[in-house]
């Protein structure tokens, strides 16, 4: 067994105690006589799991867990309650802290023991997974930009071909100039300068979804131009998916200071699951992406499509990391994983899913007008 466990616990009878118990196997300890010095030590010293008493002078354990959990590096560090009350109200007002669990006192060796190598257990597989889903992510975030780069060189070949014939015509017009070939020369400038323009609107767009995705700073952005970007693209690998885009944001209320590539990788995850779902290969169907401002004080985005929809019993369970109900279709069970992390942990969102069977999905971000920055 290995970690380090903090002990917040004022009665050195206890802590010897408990000292004991946990250095026999083999974990380290460090000690803090109440809730000021607990938030010191978890300055200075990473902690695996804190063993937290709740009757304290000066700061007792209840205010103490929510410091912690107040904290971005330190909320995530699982908490184990010491009490000797076991009114049913105060361990349920422990659990709505965050702990994960109690253990009364006396102490029994065995109980805490397996309570402590329960719960480390628990935060390492935790751990792991978020692990799996960052590269997951990442790797995501690779493909996506790879079949862009795909999806624009096989769509640019139409223009840069519609350019190479209307080039020959004034070649041709140069070589032996004729006025009855005037109207093929104002066609042919025509063609290419609409052509030049397509080639030129798809490279920009290539450009800016890709840098974001690559780059993911936080930047002021129009959030509906991120949209049409990143949907025009998708378009390009998706043609039988129609993605309709309904702009419902205020005059001038549109720009979002966030992290462009995060929400392109989410709004791609999010039609590609369409693709792959809701459709059958051969018909696909239409997908709604809205985009509102809900009170002033959030942005509103809804991608709904009229697909086959969720089982209630699946429903609930889709943004887990590995469910999926697709495997035989390629599916890992990260897509809606990594959506739910990027919305919620890296954007500050919040992010539902409706549906039902037989009258599809929507899927609804909500998202803060600032992001304050990357968290966690």
């Amino acid at each position: 067994m290995s970690g380090r466990i903090l002990i917040v616990e004022d009665a050195p009878a206890n802590i010897q105690t408990l000292v004991a118990i946990l250095k026999e196997k083999g974990y380290e300890i460090s000690v803090a006589s109440n809730g000021r010095q607990a938030l010191k030590v978890l300055g200075s010293v990473r902690a695996d799991l804190i063993l937290l008493d709740i009757m304290m002078p000066e700061m007792d354990g209840f205010e103490t867990c929510i410091q912690i959990k107040a904290s971005p590096e330190w909320r995530d560090i699982p908490v184990i309650f010491l009490t000797a009350k076991t009114e049913t109200s105060d361990i349920v007002r422990g659990f709505e802290l965050g702990a994960v669990d109690y253990v009364a006192k006396p102490f029994h060796a065995h109980e805490l023991l397996a309570r402590v190598d329960t719960h480390l257990k628990m935060d390492r597989l935790r751990r792991e997974n978020e692990r799996l889903v960052r590269d997951e992510a990442e790797l995501a975030r690779h493909r996506s930009v790879a079949e862009m780069v795909a999806g624009v060189a096989h769509e640019i070949n139409t223009p840069l071909g519609i350019i190479n014939t209307a080039t020959s015509i004034l070649s041709r017009w140069v070589a032996s100039p004729d006025l009855n070939e005037v109207q093929d020369l104002t066609d042919a400038i025509h063609l290419i300068t609409r052509n030049v323009s397509r080639a030129h609107k798809l490279v920009q767009d290539f450009k800016r979804v890709s840098v974001h995705q690559i780059t993911d700073v936080l930047e002021p952005a129009e959030l509906v131009e991120v949209v049409q970007e990143t949907t025009r693209l998708f378009r390009l690998t998706a043609r039988a998916i129609e993605v309709e885009i309904l702009d419902q944001l205020p005059e001038g209320q549109g720009e979002w200071l966030g992290y462009p590539g995060s929400l392109a990788q989410v709004l791609l995850n999010l039609l590609s699951n369409v693709q792959r779902y809701a459709y059958p290969e051969t018909t696909g169907g239409k997908v709604e992406i809205t985009v509102a401002l809900e009170q002033g004080e959030q942005y509103k985005l809804s991608v709904r499509d009229f697909g086959q929809g969720i089982a209630p019993h699946h429903l609930a369970r889709i943004f887990e990391p590995f469910f999926t109900t697709g495997r035989s279709k390629g599916g890992s069970g990260l897509g809606l994983s990594i959506v739910h992390t990027l919305v919620i942990a890296h954007m500050q969102g919040s992010l539902t899913a409706d549906s039902e069977p037989g009258g599809g999905t929507t899927v609804t971000l909500r998202l803060p007008r600032e992001v304050r920055g990357r968290s966690g």
